[in-house]
């Protein structure tokens, strides 16, 4: 019979003795080194939440209120402004607008009036300014108008001066375009013209449907609009109609009412067809008639006595029949 193996007890070491020390044993130098730590934990998390609490005041404060800021961001300079615009709109009409004092501070700029002087130009639809305070910078997005017609205006007594018409016929003074662009663009004529204390005039409320006209023209048929050059308003509250002198047709009469992608296909197919025939010049088209178009051709001036009126035909195109 064998004997249990007798299992020594484990080693002990003096790590496993308790070594409780009573504080009123630490020496006074222990003491003090405790209390300067504790005492900069503490300052150190003070600064911390301070600084949070502070940022966040301020941000609140600023999305509320930001007029009461000013004093505190008055030793935040101005250092630049950054522009950005979708049209023709330079630095030069900027600054010029603007007019910023040379020492404005970023805080202290009232944005909602700058913005006010940019619309008030016209050209300018929209305005977004920004503050941005890493660089001490005013950020300006401009979304600008595009003209569409143009025509000559007097403001307060002043010499006619050329404007241009947006198409939400908003008459303004067009700042940055060539020559070549303008020179382009259909006078303007049959408006009555009301002077505006913000802008100088007032919209055109009719321009709408002329821009519309205008625009859908210019994309179909860029040919024939190339040659237009008045297009008149005198009968658009009246009669609902359109009427365009061109270089090619004296006289266009267009229906308001009626979609212009269809009356510009029958204009088009019209004048291949008697260019094709060899007919005379056209005098006047009438495209507000729907299915039949007067049209009214030039007599030849040397065969015929002066005085004669245009002859006056009535254009009944069968070879299309989707007008």
């Amino acid at each position: 019979m064998s004997l249990p193996a007798s299992i020594p007890p484990p080693s002990r070491s003096w790590k496993d003795i308790r070594q409780a020390v009573n504080p009123r044993a630490m020496s006074k130098e222990g003491h003090r080194r405790r209390t300067v730590a504790g005492l900069k934990f503490a300052a150190v998390c003070a600064f911390v939440l301070g600084g949070a609490v502070a940022a966040i005041g301020f941000y609140l404060t600023w999305q509320s209120n930001p007029a009461s800021l000013k004093d505190a961001g008055g030793s935040l300079p101005l250092k630049q402004v950054v522009f950005s615009t979708d049209g023709v709109l330079d630095r030069a009409w900027l600054d010029r607008t603007l007019a910023l004092p040379k020492r404005a501070s970023l805080m202290s700029l009232d944005l909602a009036a700058l913005e006010q002087r940019l619309l008030g130009s016209g050209q300018a639809q929209s305005v977004v300014f920004r503050r941005r305070f890493a660089d001490n910078s005013l950020v300006a997005v401009v979304q600008e108008r595009a003209p569409v017609a143009r025509l000559m205006a007097q403001v307060d007594g002043e010499a006619p001066r050329l404007r241009l018409v947006a198409r939400d016929g908003v008459v303004y003074e067009g700042v940055g375009y060539e020559l070549a662009m303008l020179d382009r663009l259909p006078w303007l004529d049959g408006v009555r013209l009301r002077r505006s204390s913000k802008t100088g005039i007032e919209p055109i409320i009719e321009m709408e449907k002329t821009a519309q006209l205008l625009q859908t023209a210019q994309r179909l048929v860029p040919e024939l609009f190339a040659g237009w050059q008045v297009v008149s308003l005198a009968r658009l509250a009246s009669d609902e109609e359109i009427m365009v002198h061109s270089t090619v047709i004296p006289e266009i009469v267009f229906d308001a009412r009626a979609e212009f992608p269809r009356q510009l296909a029958r204009l088009d197919y019209i004048v291949d067809f008697l260019h094709s025939k060899g007919a005379p010049p056209v005098q006047r088209i009438d495209l507000a008639l729907g299915g039949q178009v007067p049209v009214e051709l030039q007599e030849n001036v040397p065969l015929k006595p002066a005085g004669v009126a245009p002859r006056k035909t009535v254009f009944q195109p069968k070879q299309r029949r989707d007008f």
